[in-house]
């Protein structure tokens, strides 16, 4: 799955390049195709496949836990104003 997601980044760099230049060989189905159309293609498989390669190796972060605090409620509430 990530080699098919990095393949898509490729592809879909590809896209975005000819796009620009002959959007009609991008959108062959289209009558009319244009330029905004075929790069925006491109950009929303480049970030996709961006959020599938993120998904898939990143690790989620184990939670902290809160450790219990060694002063009382009132204490936390006051303000530190003596630095010593």
């Amino acid at each position: 799955m990530l080699i098919f997601l990095k393949c898509l980044v490729a592809v879909s760099i590809l896209i975005f390049i000819v796009g620009l230049i002959k959007p009609k060989w991008i959108l062959f189905w289209m009558k009319q195709p244009d330029r905004l159309t075929a790069t925006s293609l491109g950009l929303l498989l480049f970030m996709a496949s961006w959020t599938g390669i993120a998904k898939l190796t990143l690790k989620p972060k184990p939670p902290e836990h809160a450790r219990p605090s060694e002063r009382s409620v009132d204490d936390q509430n006051t303000l530190q104003l003596d630095r010593r």
